[in-house]
């Protein structure tokens, strides 16, 4: 056992043994094959609603979006979809909300390109199961 400073590598491996980081930033996509534990945040956005189609609806991240100025009208547009990629998406205002995939996309069973819309003041967490496929889970009205 030792302590080493100032090695920079392309991947680390442990082969045994317990690994404690103050702080890990990952860039990259991270895989945990044993599960995590402990303090897991979401990255949160504040999304204004835009445009009246795919190509001008204002862009998703990854994670919850808070998303405030729906009308029935106005959109948002999920990133693109990427298998296991999680988006929540909660309508703060009185009116629906229209959530369109990216280009090529779809989401449920709503055609390719096409708006999957929710209801005021409702919430839906979308799961991409490939690269053109996403799910919606309904989450409870607040």
């Amino acid at each position: 056992m030792g302590v080493y400073r100032g090695i920079a590598q392309d991947n680390v491996t442990i082969n045994s043994g317990t690994a404690t980081l103050q702080t890990l930033t990952v860039t990259g996509a991270l895989t945990a094959s044993g599960g995590v534990t402990g303090k897991v945040r979401l990255p949160v956005a504040a999304v204004a609603a835009a445009g009246n189609n795919q190509g001008t609806a204002a862009a998703l991240s990854e994670g919850l979006n808070v998303v405030s100025a729906a009308d029935g009208t106005k959109g948002v547009i999920l990133p693109t979809a990427v298998a296991g990629a999680v988006v929540i998406v909660k309508n703060t205002v009185a009116a629906a909300l229209k959530i369109y995939p990216a280009s090529g996309a779809a989401i449920n069973a709503v055609a390719a390109n096409g708006s999957y819309d929710i209801t005021n003041l409702t919430s839906t967490m979308l799961v991409a199961s490939s690269a053109t496929q996403w799910y919606s889970v309904p989450l409870v009205a607040s």
